[in-house]
């Protein structure tokens, strides 16, 4: 991998944008975590996924950086910024991975990858971006400026990925559809594939079958970012799949296209690799801010230069003292923690007066991004309840005397007390969440509990829905200057689950049940024996040779591998799979509160479950045959979120099995390939195919009739519209007549068109007529090999009971025409020439749009990139 840029160069990205210190809390914190904490201290282990650049963990022949690029792309591709609804990066492509154009398992894991992190703080869209930046920069390209505030799509938006058959006009009006020019077109292909290749097995006639190592032709000679892409292209020896080789005969030489769209002329400027960095970074954030109108996104994040992190306050026993905790986290990127001889932490009252100042050199742990390090300073204090807090500056002292003020942009870093939720008096038993909390006398609002779950949707789409519910809590006694309310929640797991508290504008929220003990512990009415306001260090392990200077008496825990856990019982410590999951279930990721009783909790409908990595849940009913028994010792890492546990190792998975569950049975890898979490879905598209494979090869032929449908011969699409302007489907791997017959039941027409296109009609559009050449029709159906169906701009065409069709014709200058014209634009063999978008507003106006027709998305098709 070539060397990243220096931090001096990161920092005089961040410059050049002109960005202010960011001030907390904001709206994107949670997405700055993400995004700057790859591994270490509270780390969400973002990064983990891509690097190196090479590394998949669905194992050879996939590269998860340049899968997380594709489906930047993919997400953002369908946008239309001339009509509504406009699209843009909006999560969408989670609804659409059935609708053909989004084809590989590479998006259905991406989105499982995501979901982990997605939360009421985070969109799945902005996760996308993210992922966009992560890849890039884990393969050594240019830092992406990221921006936050994107909506998630509720339903699939329309069809328009680019295709590799599609002629160079198509791709030009594509490309002006989602607001880029053609120079726009040829950064982006060429930027987006610096990294990844062409699967062999979704693009056979592309990459033919035993022809690239693991059935992946790379699009260069390297896996990293670079701009052989565009040097090889030009100078030689290009090897890119989608510029020679099979694909130039079969007219799928899509990025020969593309770059000579302009002569070749902006893919030879991309040949200087400064260009090249430069112009991707542009091209890449421009992809990833497309949005709708409706959206505003914040400012590029920049990594605060202090950053609080899990305050709390806790009332104590008697009411007359909070204890306030949580980390600082001091950016180190530039600035050595071993510079840094204390953090203070100057606090005022809760009426604005001076309040204390606390003092820490506790290193609770560190951590780093992809260019940034970061050390967390840990505290916990008792200041008394009564005068409490409202915010505070914080003060990095030097081992040379140097004092550093952070005042978040003059505001103070806020802390409300007016609520509270008291995590040791709330407790989670099973599914039963009770929640605690205290609220300060005088606050006369209605107090909540409120729980967010993830809730999985139907239909095979990745990304779950989060679920809120809201319960009123019951005030009981009253302690010092609080009343203690309660309430009450059934959960389904705690894995994804939030919960807070809330009385009017105050609010303390974004807990995690899974943290919370199994009994709820009484809160008492006499004060602690200790008063003392000095601090207590963290137990929490740290990574740093920085230790605290007032050390706590606790014990430090002793790990052990839990011989039962519930109703599972431990096996030992076992490795992944080779080249296949050993457990090949659900997943589930949370590297800051793993624990055993979270994954048994998680896996409970299945025979096994094993934490990997310390914070990697796996389920599965079958354990692969290529995971065996290793060492004990192996699996040495400590459960985040109970250091008396072990979760695992790298590759090493802490496996537990069902107590009732036999132990002799293990199941082979491929047995298990039809369950793993990056299986592409199958279609709910409606065919007659038999399950059972035919003995015999079948003799093609043209079908006079399929059911109740009568074939009047091979016609040719219509002239600027639709032959059949009804419903559409698509699908390149299973189409048969009858399947298009059984979609369109109800409708006068179907026709089928380029191998796996089915259109239905009440009315055969005019300029539609017979083909001069019958035998146009000529693209064999993929589903039954014995059939015709269509072939490009020609339609296999079938009437209902009937052997004439110009009964039924229809001008396409009428006015009464009932179709939905958004399909007009949509559907890339449409776009032919730039000219279109002037034909497309003329149509408009003449047309009534039927809002009742909505497209129906079928199975997976061939061709996407």
């Amino acid at each position: 991998m070539k060397p990243c840029p220096t931090v001096l160069g990161l920092i005089a990205v961040f410059s050049g944008l002109g960005l202010a210190a960011p001030t907390w809390p904001s709206a994107v914190d949670e997405l700055e975590d993400v995004m700057f904490l790859n591994a270490g201290y509270k780390s969400k282990g973002f990064g983990g996924h891509v690097t190196p650049c090479s590394f998949s963990e669905f194992g050879v022949g996939r590269q998860t950086a340049a899968e997380w690029l594709r489906i930047g792309f993919h997400d953002m591709a369908t946008t239309n910024v001339f009509f509504e609804p406009h699209g843009g990066l909006d999560s969408s492509i989670a609804f659409e991975l059935n609708n053909g154009e989004n084809l590989g398992p590479g998006f259905v894991s991406t989105l499982q990858t995501y979901s982990a992190l997605y939360s009421s703080r985070l969109s799945v869209s902005d996760l996308i971006a993210l992922g966009v930046y992560a890849s890039v920069r884990a393969c050594g390209g240019p830092v992406v400026p990221i921006r936050g505030g994107r909506i998630d799509a509720t339903a699939a938006g329309p069809q328009g990925v680019p295709q590799p058959q599609n002629p160079q006009g198509t791709f030009v009006n594509q490309f002006a559809r989602m607001g880029f020019n053609t120079v726009d077109m040829i950064q982006m292909t060429a930027c987006g594939h610096a990294i990844g290749g062409v699967h062999s097995e979704f693009f056979p006639e592309i990459v033919p079958a035993g022809t690239a190592p693991n059935g992946y032709a790379l699009f260069d000679n390297t896996l990293e970012f670079d701009n052989n892409i565009a040097t090889r292209y030009i100078s030689g020896p290009n090897t890119d799949p989608l510029s020679v080789g099979p694909s130039v005969a079969i007219t799928r030489n899509a990025d020969t296209v593309v770059f000579t769209a302009d002569k070749n002329v902006t893919i030879q400027a991309m040949t200087n690799p400064t260009t090249f960095s430069t112009v991707c970074s542009s091209i890449f954030q421009r992809m990833i801010d497309t949005v709708a109108p409706t959206v505003t996104l914040s400012d590029p994040i920049a990594p605060y230069e202090v950053k609080p992190s899990g305050l709390q306050l806790t009332l104590l026993s008697g009411g007359a003292q909070i204890t306030f905790s949580g980390d600082i986290r001091v950016r180190t990127t530039t600035r050595s923690a071993a510079s840094i001889l204390s953090v203070q932490i100057i606090y005022k009252d809760r009426t604005g007066g001076v309040g204390g100042t606390i003092t820490t050199t506790t290193v609770s742990g560190t951590a780093t991004g992809f260019d940034d390090s970061f050390a967390f300073y840990g505290f916990s204090a008792n200041i008394p309840a009564t005068t409490s807090i409202s915010s505070f500056t914080v003060v990095v002292v030097g081992t040379g005397g140097l004092t550093t003020t952070y005042n978040n942009n003059g505001a103070g870093f806020p802390i409300q007390d007016s609520i509270i939720a008291l995590a040791p008096q709330s407790c989670l038993s099973g599914t039963n969440l009770t929640v605690v909390a205290a609220v300060r006398t005088g606050i006369t609002s209605a107090v909540s509990l409120g729980v967010t779950q993830k809730i999985a949707r139907t239909g095979g789409v990745p990304v779950p829905t989060l679920a809120n519910a809201t319960v009123t809590m019951v005030k009981g006694a009253t302690i010092g200057p609080y009343a203690i309310y309660s309430g009450s929640s059934t959960i389904a797991s705690a894995a994804g689950t939030k919960y807070g508290v809330s009385s009017g504008a105050f609010a303390d929220d974004f807990k995690d049940p899974a943290s919370l003990g199994a009994t709820c512990a009484p809160i008492g009415t006499a004060a602690p024996s200790s008063t003392s306001s000095s601090v207590v260090s963290t137990s929490r392990s740290s990574t740093s040779s920085r230790v605290s200077s007032t050390t706590s008496s606790t014990a430090v825990p002793t790990p052990i591998h839990k011989p039962v856990v519930g109703k599972f019982s431990f096996q030992g410590c076992y490795t992944e799979g080779t080249g296949v999951r050993a457990l090949a279930g659900a997943a589930f990721v949370d590297y800051a509160n793993m624990t055993s009783e979270m994954c048994a909790s998680n896996c409970a409908a299945y025979v096994y479950w094993g934490i990997e990595y310390y914070g990697e849940c796996y389920c599965g009913d079958e354990l692969a045959a290529s995971s065996i028994q290793a060492p004990l010792e192996d699996c040495n890492f400590i459960c985040p979120g109970n250091p008396n546990e072990y979760c695992g190792a790298g590759n090493r998975l802490e496996l537990y099995q069902l107590t009732s569950a036999a132990t002799s049975s293990r199941a082979s890898s491929s047995a298990r390939s039809t369950s793993s979490a990056s299986t592409v879905r199958s279609s709910s598209s409606v065919s007659s195919r038999s399950s059972t494979a035919p003995t015999s090869t079948p003799t093609l032929a043209i079908k006079p009739k399929v059911g109740n449908y009568v074939r009047q011969g091979c016609f040719t699409e219509g002239t600027g519209v639709r032959a059949l302007a009804g419903a559409q489907f698509v699908d390149y791997v299973g189409m048969t007549l009858e399947m298009c017959a059984a979609n369109c039941a109800g409708t006068t027409y179907f026709g089928v068109e380029y191998g796996g296109e089915c259109y239905c009609g009440q009315t055969l559009d005019v300029t539609s007529v017979p083909a001069a050449n019958q035998l146009d029709c000529s693209f064999v159906c993929p589903g039954d090999a014995s059939e015709y169906c269509g072939a490009g701009n020609r339609l296999e065409l079938y009437m209902l009971g009937a052997a004439s069709s110009s009964s039924s014709r229809v001008s396409s200058t009428s006015s009464t025409v009932d179709f939905n014209l958004s399909i007009f634009f949509y559907i890339p063999i449409e776009l032919k020439e730039l000219h279109f978008y002037q034909t497309f507003y003329i149509f408009y106006s003449k047309f009534l749009v039927n809002e009742s027709l909505k497209f129906k998305l079928k199975k997976l098709i061939y061709h996407s990139i």
